[in-house]
């Protein structure tokens, strides 16, 4: 009788545990689910783009190109026999960069020299035969056309044979060469590159607002990235005709290369415009941008999303920065929360 009264109390046991394990479980899940639910929307703060108005001063970033650069092209065949200028050397224009064999133009120059003289000496004589009446006329005629197709082909010998010299094109630094001595070449063989950095061009880019201030002269401050604190004299040479696919118009600056200071084509630099009024521009908060300036991205809050978008960036004004490309205006992006984000995040806008 007392096994039985055990074994019941046992079985209370059992059950009594196994209520409660479940209830536990079912509290766990109900907690897992409202901690789900909660983090289905990350809380964010979020600005409007808007349209503002600048100061008159805008500034943009550019790459310095060569405002000369030139390919010596071969015009005539052959093999090289003496190079004299290489790589790294400085040339002015018309200096000897390599010589061309001219031996058979030379041999076949002096055979044409050779008939022109016997061609003059035949119609010498054939003059005073014709005062005589001893021979027709149009004999004559006969050596005045072979004499002019001597003489041409003379003058086209020279200028093959001046071409066996190949020269400087223009005045600067040989970048590249592309021949040695031994190699054989043809008319339209590279032989060489002339890079002359004397002056320099900054390529820059402006919206479709800002180009209607910039103009052809208009003086511009010019700061490398290698020489922070020594900014240039420049001036704008050209502006782009044409927008690209962000908008955006190419602005040409010439700038002198300082000889304290030298630059090279290929470096960073920034261009600081002055204009003569204020200009309107799209701007957001700083704090929006994720990443570097130069690889800016936003996160963009459409129907509770968060969606991370490329924009491009112009100038910066104190906690502001220009929007010129990638966004319009009205459209909300996060200013506080980007942390917690990635792109496709469902959000809650918090004020």
């Amino acid at each position: 009788m007392k096994r039985i009264y055990l074994w019941l109390f046992l079985a209370i046991c059992a059950a009594l545990i196994a209520w409660k394990l479940f209830q536990n479980k079912k509290e766990a899940a109900a907690g897992t689910e409202l901690a789900q639910a909660t983090r289905a929307f990350v809380p964010v703060e979020v600005a409007a783009a808007q349209m503002e108005t600048l100061s008159n001063r805008l500034e943009a970033n550019g790459i310095f190109l060569p405002a000369k650069e030139m390919l010596v092209i071969s015009e005539t065949a052959g093999r090289v026999l003496e190079v004299h200028k290489g790589k790294g050397d400085w040339v002015n224009e018309g200096d000897l960069i390599a010589k061309v064999d001219d031996e058979l133009l030379r041999t076949e120059l002096e055979a044409t020299q050779a008939n022109i003289a016997k061609l003059r000496k035949d119609k010498e004589r054939l003059g005073n035969l014709i005062e005589g009446e001893a021979v027709p006329k149009n004999k004559m005629e006969d050596i005045d056309l072979g004499l002019m197709a001597a003489e041409a082909r003379e003058k086209a010998l020279k200028k093959q044979i001046s071409n066996t010299s190949i020269r400087a094109t223009m005045n600067g630094t040989i970048g590249y060469r592309f021949i040695e001595r031994g190699s054989v070449i043809g008319p339209g063989i590279q032989v060489a590159q002339i890079t002359n950095l004397e002056k320099l061009f900054l390529m820059v880019k402006v919206t479709e607002h800002d180009v209607l201030n910039v103009r052809k002269g208009l003086p511009v401050s010019v700061t490398a990235d290698v020489y922070p604190d020594r900014p240039i004299a420049a001036r704008v040479t050209n502006i782009g005709l044409r927008a690209d696919n962000a908008f955006n118009y190419d602005v040409e600056i010439e700038v002198p290369n300082p000889k304290n200071a030298p630059l090279r084509a290929g470096m960073h630099a920034k261009a600081t415009f002055t204009f003569d009024a204020q200009r309107r521009g799209l701007v957001l908060p700083r704090k929006a941008v994720t990443g570097s300036l130069l690889d800016a991205k936003v996160y963009v809050v459409q129907d509770s999303v968060a969606r991370l978008r490329s924009v491009t960036l112009g100038a910066t004004f104190g906690d502001k920065v220009e929007v010129t490309g990638g966004l319009q205006e009205g459209e909300r992006v996060v200013v506080a929360g980007q942390m917690n984000l990635a792109d496709g995040t469902k959000v809650e806008v918090v004020r």
